[in-house]
Formats: C-alpha cells, sequence, structure tokens
C-alpha cells in the first residue's frame, strides 16, 4: 500500500511540474531568410530579416514605399526563450544614412511570439496602442 501511494504522489508530482511548463515554449528559429511586413500605426511595412546561428541582419525590402528608413536597419544577434524572441544591437546596417530613423520601428528589443509554423512562419509583437509594433514574416 505505501509502494502504491509513493507511485501516486510520483505522479501528481511530474504532472503537476508539466503543467507549470504548459505555456512556457521553446522556439527555435530555422536559419534563413524571413520576409514579409510589419504593422505600425494602421500602416504596413515590408521588411526582411536573415537569421543565421545566433545573428540577425536587416535587408531593405526593395522597395521606396512602406518600409523602414535605411538608418533603421539593424545587426545584432537573438534569442528565443520561452514564447519570447529578444534582439540585441551590434551596429545599424547602414550608419551614415541621411534620412532619419523612427525610433519604435528599431527591431532590437523583447517581443513576444504569437505564432511559429512549420518552421516557416513567424509571427511576433511588442508595444501597446500607439507603440505596438507586430511582424509577420514567412521563411
Amino acid at each position: 500500500m505505501k509502494k502504491l501511494r509513493f507511485a501516486f504522489v510520483i505522479i501528481a508530482l511530474l504532472i503537476a511540474c508539466d503543467d507549470d511548463n504548459d505555456n512556457q515554449i521553446n522556439y527555435t528559429i530555422d536559419n534563413g531568410c524571413y520576409q514579409g511586413y510589419f504593422d505600425y500605426q494602421d500602416t504596413s511595412y515590408w521588411c526582411s530579416i536573415c537569421f543565421e546561428n545566433g545573428k540577425y541582419v536587416e535587408w531593405p525590402s526593395g522597395g521606396a514605399y512602406f518600409q523602414k528608413s535605411m538608418s533603421c536597419l539593424t545587426v545584432g544577434t537573438f534569442s528565443t526563450k520561452n514564447n519570447v524572441i529578444s534582439f540585441e544591437l551590434d551596429s545599424f546596417k547602414f550608419n551614415d544614412f541621411p534620412e532619419p530613423c523612427e525610433t519604435d520601428m528599431l527591431l532590437p528589443g523583447s517581443y513576444e511570439i504569437v505564432y511559429e509554423g512549420h518552421q516557416d512562419s513567424l509571427v511576433f509583437k511588442k508595444g501597446n496602442d500607439d507603440s505596438e509594433i507586430i511582424y509577420y514574416l514567412k521563411k
């Protein structure tokens, strides 16, 4: 009877520990370039981010309209933990570009991963109301 009670306690503890980890998903981002857009203040802007071995590089989308200023494009490192992706700034891609950068559009920071599907789609967001920015990317 004691062995049965002990086994029940162990099983209950394992189930309780497993429940604590249900909301903490560890995401992995495949190496490669992801393209898409981000929504900021009711406008969609084109974007492209390449990921490789813990590093990221933002690239111009190719169009002149509805994209980040060249002075806002960054290079750095990224990491994922639980449902958060964090971007750390190493440098700006085009340091001397004269056009000013809207600082809310800078990528570095921590974002909640909203969706990651089949290793080819990635959606993440940060901020609220007027400062909310949501990225929709596909590999």
